[in-house]
């Protein structure tokens, strides 16, 4: 979950630095502190999602490891 979130989080702040720098017209210096904050926010959210997806299929959830639901 968390090699998913820093990889998610490089690729989302890079995205969202040059499409500031691209799109918006903003100056580089502003872009460079876009990358770190949404790189951040991308990472906790990505790794956030992947935990409550992981407990939402855990020993209890009654989903096999297979992804199917179990017979009752």
């Amino acid at each position: 979950m968390a090699w998913a979130g820093i990889i998610l989080g490089m690729v989302g702040g890079l995205c969202a630095a040059v499409a500031g720098y691209a799109v918006a017209g903003l100056p580089w210096w502003a872009c460079l502190l876009i990358y770190p904050a949404a790189g951040a926010v991308v990472a906790l959210l990505a790794t956030a999602l992947l935990y409550w997806l992981s407990r939402a299929a855990g020993p209890d959830s009654g989903v096999t490891p297979g992804g199917q639901l179990a017979a009752a």
